[in-house]
């Protein structure tokens, strides 16, 4: 092991810290984990392990998604906002695994756009964003219809003939407001981050 590399564990183990710290007031602090914009409501907490993907790495990602899908299925036993959070999200098929795919998928993004968009590394960090955010609405919402599709149905008062077509007015709305708000944010704390890190 070279001495960079021992150098660089105790900051990545207190990069994964900070960012689990974040992921958890997030998480439980209202407000924090959402930007409120009627009548929509998209998260941010996505960014978070957007920005853990491209500052450190994809695996980092990962386990930081894995924390955050951890969290919440923690929130939906103790907290539940409605009897459909009890439902949804305590399957780690709906809360766990978007969440670990999110960074899978933004560092394959990520690794792609480089090669596509050359210097223009702004560029890339904000498109890798923006898979990294669709991947988190589009397997939350083919889970949710896969594992749920009729109580889910019920739940919002939509014909479940409909239900697919309203996943994807969800996906049109809320889910492109997740993905711009990632492709501005992600690289804006990104870039910055990258210094102090020395990210190569």
């Amino acid at each position: 092991m070279s001495l960079n590399r021992k150098k660089s564990k105790p900051r990545r183990i207190a990069l994964l810290g900070i960012l689990t710290a974040i992921i958890l007031i997030q998480n439980f602090v209202p407000f924090l984990g959402n930007i409120p914009i009627p009548p929509l409501n998209p998260t941010i907490i996505h960014v978070t392990v957007i920005v853990a993907t491209l500052t450190m790495s994809t695996t980092d990602g990962m386990i930081i998604g894995a924390i955050w899908g951890v969290t919440r299925m923690i929130r939906a036993y103790t907290m539940p906002a409605t009897p459909l959070d009890l439902l949804l999200w305590t399957n780690p098929m709906i809360a766990l695994l978007p969440r670990i795919l999110i960074g899978l998928f933004t560092g394959w993004g990520y690794a792609l756009f480089r090669r596509i968009f050359s210097k223009r590394d702004k560029l890339a960090l904000a498109s890798a964003s923006v898979v990294g955010s669709f991947t988190n609405t589009i397997f939350v919402l083919f889970f949710i219809y896969l594992f749920y599709g009729e109580t889910y149905a019920q739940a919002i008062d939509v014909d479940i003939s409909n239900l697919a077509g309203a996943l994807a007015v969800i996906v049109g709305t809320n889910g492109v407001a997740e993905a711009i708000a990632a492709a501005i944010i992600a690289p804006l704390v990104t870039l910055p981050l990258r210094k102090i890190t020395s990210h190569k």
